[in-house]
């Protein structure tokens, strides 16, 4: 039998830091939550992926995430812009991601060995728990609810070209020890992304080298990654399995059990059942860019279970229709055990739940662009008037020459900032129309998630060979 490491580090993670007990979601009706963190936060869909599961898992909890993220950001320099990002947000739930920059990548370098590297590193390392303890400080003298994260990854073991820097994913794992520690001390929820990415990157590499959960420059998850991270954010904050839970009699035409689902109106039909089912809640969506992560972590058994039961029906295959639409077909001894609903992609609420999708994915890409532009105001525009549009273009088409100028140096990282810098002269001015759509966008996700009834029947097929979903 097959060991399954990150199983195995979830058990030790679980004696060494149990798990608040949670008895209801860690989010709270009309939450406004400020997600404080660096690129990472800043570009990636993790939490977007959160909201996602929000919205469709609790129709009636109405929550505003607002990406609080900058690109290259440190501790430090979240610290600095708690009053900006989030208190004038009036946040409820801040949730806090650094240390990917605190602790100083270049120090690690085999190529341009630093100068007193070892003493450097360690200070680093201080320097990042002592911003987070400052952070932690400030958001509980505001009463803002605290959800501790460690840091991701560093992959510093794939095949790649770029410099692998040694050490980093060492001292991003004592970053992460001491937040799990903190949170413990606090009392705080804390979600762990170090330990379980570690584990599960370690274990793929084993068998493919290329294998990575980050990407390509040993920093950044991509789609993949972040529903990884997604699925340890919602598992670790005790989120629930089902999306609903029915079971019935065919026999007897009655409900043996139902949760966050009410059955009625149970019939039976000459080649088998019919019966509406007014349905609380809607399946996590099968998402393409990211579907590899299902091979990684358990998401669909412990976060997507939409599990119809029918018992009592005669031995052969049925087809399932819902609301008078064929969605697929399934044995009576799949039906028998139960078959969970969230897996296909047909159903109408799942074709729902892509809607909301593509409404999520939507509003993180507006958010992300809107922190471009407080990246650029904050590291290029230092002291600039912004009301002075001739003075704001004129500085950072100077910033672009310069970067020009730089861009056969690998070091200068010259296509991202000129990349930022054009976004901010082209999107500056469009940014209240930005937060308009975004407030649409969140209008239109609580009304397409609201509760609704849908009619099912099962009819007895009469093709003899093999069902799909069986």
């Amino acid at each position: 039998m097959k060991t399954n490491p990150f199983k195995l580090w979830a058990l030790v993670l679980a004696i060494a830091f149990p798990p608040l007990a949670l008895a209801e979601p860690i989010f709270k009706n009309n939450d406004t939550i400020c997600l404080i963190g660096d690129s990472i936060t800043h570009s990636g869909p993790y939490h977007s992926y959160v909201f996602l599961y929000y919205a469709t898992r609790f129709p009636e909890m109405r929550l505003k995430f607002i990406n609080c993220g900058i690109s290259g950001d440190s501790a430090s320099g979240m610290m600095g812009r708690l009053n900006k990002d989030v208190f004038s947000n009036n946040a409820t739930v801040a949730t806090l991601s650094a240390g990917m920059n605190d602790v100083n990548r270049g120090l690690y370098s085999l190529i341009k060995v630093p100068e007193d590297a070892e003493n450097s590193k360690q200070k680093a390392i201080d320097g990042f728990k002592q911003n987070v303890v400052k952070i932690s400080d400030a958001l509980e003298a505001k009463g803002v609810r605290q959800i501790f994260i460690t840091p991701t990854i560093y992959d510093e073991t794939f095949n790649s070209p770029v410099e692998s820097l040694v050490g980093v994913n060492g001292a991003l794992g004592e970053c992460s020890d001491f937040v799990l520690e903190l949170g413990k001390k606090r009392n705080a929820p804390v979600v762990d992304f170090w330990h379980p990415m570690n584990e599960i990157n370690q274990k793929q590499q084993q068998a493919d080298p290329a294998f990575t959960l980050i990407g390509k420059d040993r920093i950044h998850p991509g789609p993949m990654g972040h529903l990884v991270m997604a699925y340890l954010f919602l598992d670790q904050t005790d989120a629930p399995q089902d999306v609903w839970r029915l079971s019935i009699d065919a026999k007897s035409k009655t409900v043996l059990e139902q949760k966050n689902a009410e059955a009625t109106n149970l019939e039976g039909t000459p080649s088998g059942l019919a019966f509406s089912n007014k349905e609380m809640a809607l399946p996590f969506p099968v998402l393409e860019d990211a579907k590899q992560a299902c091979e990684l972590v358990p998401f669909m058994d412990r976060l997507n279970q939409q599990v119809l039961q029918v018992r009592s029906l005669a031995p052969g295959n049925y087809t399932l229709k819902i609301n008078g639409t064929e969605v697929g077909a399934y044995s009576q001894s799949a039906l028998e055990q139960g078959v969970n609903l969230a897996t296909n992609s047909s159903t109408p609420q799942s074709v729902l739940a892509q809607q909301i999708a593509a409404l999520c994915k939507e509003h993180q890409a507006l958010g992300s662009t809107i922190r471009m532009l407080r990246r650029v105001e904050m590291k290029h525009l230092k002291g600039v008037d912004l009301r002075d549009k001739e003075v704001v273009k004129a500085t950072l088409n100077a910033f672009i020459a310069e970067k020009q100028a730089q861009k056969n140096d690998p070091g200068a990282n010259s296509g991202y900032y000129i990349t930022t810098a054009r976004t901010y002269l082209k999107e500056s001015d469009n940014e209240d129309p930005m937060r308009q759509r975004i407030q649409a966008i969140e209008d239109e996700i609580y009304r397409i998630n609201q509760p609704q009834s849908y009619s099912y029947t099962l009819e007895k097929s009469t093709d003899p060979q093999p069902v799909p979903n069986s």
